[in-house]
């Protein structure tokens, strides 16, 4: 192939990408892997955390809108943990787990564990497509697993 075919098909695939990002992410795409990944997520969580019986409910998912016509996505999962005697043995083992469940799902730590015993709380994101998940630990007598999943504010084209 010759330096001219080469440089003409390298502009012409980058016009190609240029139009095709023009209008930057979308909601759609975002929604969907947080829709993927609390999917793939959760059921592990429950095999590995659950409460005997128990199982991992999504309390809510909804789009709510965001200035300039935008939109996002946010995902409300619970899961009840195995009780223990003492309290921060569960949120321990929950922290533990979720770090490497999502981890292995493509995200970074971005707000380290806060907090120690009985509540915990932490968030890792993925840039492409943006998703954040917030864990937050509540041990005690009912020890609960609550999972956050979240779409920054992005043009909605659901």
């Amino acid at each position: 192939m010759s330096t001219f075919t080469r440089g003409l098909a390298g502009g012409i695939a980058g016009a190609a990408l240029m139009a095709g990002c023009a209008r930057g992410p979308a909601l759609s795409e975002s929604a969907d892997r947080l829709k993927a990944d609390s999917s793939m997520v959760m059921p592990s969580a429950t095999r590995w955390l659950a409460a005997p019986g128990a199982k991992a409910r999504v309390v809510s998912t909804r789009t709510a809108p965001c200035p300039d016509g935008k939109a996002h996505r946010t995902l409300l999962a619970e899961l009840p943990l195995r009780p223990s005697p003492s309290a921060s043995v569960p949120v321990n083992h929950a922290s533990a787990v979720m770090l490497d469940l999502i981890g292995g799902r493509g995200y970074r730590l971005t707000t380290p564990p806060k907090g120690k015993g009985r509540n915990r709380t932490f968030t890792m994101t993925r840039d492409v497509p943006a998703v954040t998940f917030t864990v937050r630990l509540y041990g005690g007598p009912k020890p609960v697993m609550r999972l956050e999943g979240d779409t920054p504010c992005l043009r909605d084209d659901t």
